[in-house]
């Protein structure tokens, strides 16, 4: 007796330890791996990411099978008897499998290192620690509320190094020789704009639900309310149309159960004047770079349209007052939502047939314009469309598995190269992804791979949906932004990882059994 009780505190111990350590890894690679960075600045920033990525991972998961070893050798305590694996992690399991046999049978395995990757670095080694870190995280991990705010914090820490920049100073010495020090492009520490927008995807979309669908503290409220206004501010400024694209998608997949709400509408326009007085701040400030001197200027101003702004954000905040001191939920009407999803639609079709009978000449809205007409013109989407419909055609060899993680830039300019110097005018540049994860991956490991993947995705959306909690909701809203995002984007360490720790916080959520306060407004 005396023995077994001591077998289950040595067990206990042993899952404490390894949730410590679990934790430790989530707060390190939400809030500091993001600010990792060397002398370099955004020169070498993916190389930079890459290091501290291998080795915070490699650290992680080597503790951890050292710690279950001692254990084992030493207590005769084996943990992976009481695991059971889930689908999901079944699924993640065969997905890199997939990608191993893709890399070894790859006919480029002997002349090029697949290990690393061809085109940014994204080659096995890294599809080998997305993956595992989000089994070691599920498997020893245990859900803490506090990861949500974590992603706020980490928010407001990049967007305070964000808006130094864009008002002319240059902490961490990012911008260097080459790139100047009031350049949009290049921003925070984490470099194109793209990438940015990525990350925003994750952090924003953690901040603005969990501000107005979780009951926090008020300090919670402040620092999730501080990062979407930061947030926003210089998600407007790098304007990048993939992420807008990926937001109005998640506001319109919950427009019916915030406008339903009084408290949850309440803090909605208060989300929305943060993003007008972001508006009306860079308005005000009105910041201009002089190349000809490498000189920024602050040319305060405040006119008409400052004041009307005033007067618009002053109304919203007393509408937000009295909206939040009412009480009324029609969310559980299923019938009103329903008819509420199905109005949105409706919108989206009348939307859609103004702009395929409308005569646009430039803009987004003329490439919409041309695509339903079946205009597919190469520079559409920012010459995405370029990439998309060639991609399509490598799929007449290596169909099944790919030519393995990261060859898309062998395969796309062994075959249109010519094509990519006739776009650039004679300039070759190196098309190393589809600016499409999905089509990229479809190329890099087959149509089995991305099946595999999917199916992955899938599970835990369908599982997210099932058990889903107030808390877990907000991470499953995350995860679906960013995969929207995936359309118009890649994988890239300086991000990905952050997405697949988020996926798997997203898992210990829906695991976790101390939530009772499920939403039932949205769980319905």
């Amino acid at each position: 007796m005396l023995k077994e009780f001591k077998t289950k505190d040595l067990q206990g111990k042993l899952k404490y330890i390894l949730e410590k350590l679990s934790e430790i890894f989530i707060a390190i690679m939400i809030i500091i791996f993001p600010l990792c960075v060397d002398s370099t600045g955004f020169f070498k920033i993916l190389e930079c990411k890459y290091k501290y990525f291998l080795g915070i991972s490699v650290t992680y998961i080597s503790l951890n099978i050292i710690i279950l070893l001692y254990f084992l050798i030493f207590y005769k305590i084996n943990y992976f008897k009481q695991i059971k694996f889930s689908k999901i992690q079944i699924a993640v399991m065969l997905f890199w499998v997939i990608n191993v046999i893709s890399c070894l049978f790859s006919p480029y395995f002997n002349e090029y290192n697949l290990f690393i990757g061809v085109g940014r670095g994204e080659g096995l080694i890294n599809i080998t620690l997305y993956c595992f870190i989000f089994l070691f995280i599920t498997l020893f991990g245990k859900f803490e509320k506090r990861y949500i705010l974590y992603f706020s914090i980490s928010s407001i820490i990049l967007n305070t190094i964000a808006i130094l920049q864009y008002i002319g100073f240059n902490p961490l010495n990012m911008y260097q020789d080459g790139i100047g020090t009031h350049n949009v492009s290049f921003m925070i520490t984490i470099g194109n704009i793209a990438f940015i927008s990525a990350m925003f995807c994750i952090l924003l979309t953690v901040s603005v639900i969990a501000f107005i669908f979780l009951e926090e503290p008020k300090t919670h409220k402040i620092i999730h309310f501080l990062s979407a206004f930061m947030g926003f501010f210089i998600f407007i400024i790098i304007n990048v149309l993939g992420g807008r694209v990926a937001f109005l998608g998640i506001v319109l997949l919950l427009f019916p159960f915030i406008i339903t709400n009084s408290k949850r509408l309440s803090r909605a326009i208060l989300i929305f004047v943060s993003i007008l007085a972001g508006l009306l701040i860079n308005i005000i400030i009105n910041p201009e770079y002089h190349y000809n001197i490498g000189k920024l200027q602050l040319y305060f101003q405040f006119n008409g349209i400052t004041f009307m702004f005033c007067i618009v954000c002053i109304v919203l905040v007393f509408l937000a007052y009295v909206l939040s001191k009412r009480n009324f939920d029609l969310s559980k009407n299923k019938k009103l939502i329903i008819g509420m999803y199905l109005s949105v639609i409706l919108i989206g079709v009348m939307a859609l047939t103004f702009v395929f009978f409308g005569n646009f000449e430039s803009g987004i809205l003329y490439e919409v314009n041309g695509l339903l007409h079946g205009n597919f013109d190469d520079t559409f989407g920012t010459y995405r469309v370029f990439l998309w419909r060639r991609a399509f055609t490598l799929l007449d060899e290596h169909a099944l598995i790919g030519t393995g993680p990261d060859t898309f830039a062998i395969r796309f300019m062994d075959r249109y190269t010519d094509d990519v110097i006739a776009l650039g005018e004679g300039q070759v540049s190196i098309n190393d992804t589809a600016a499409n994860v999905y089509i990229t991956m479809l190329i890099n490991i087959g149509i089995i791979g991305l099946i595999s993947y999917l199916i992955f995705i899938f599970l835990q959306l369908q599982k997210g949906l099932k058990n889903k909690n107030s808390h877990s909701f907000v991470l499953l809203m995350a995860i679906v932004c960013y995969l929207i995002q995936d359309l118009f984007n890649l994988w890239v360490v300086i991000v990905t990882p952050i997405f697949w720790v988020l996926m798997a916080i997203h898992y210990l959520s829906i695991q976790d059994r101390r939530d009772d306060t499920k939403e039932k407004n949205y769980n319905k």
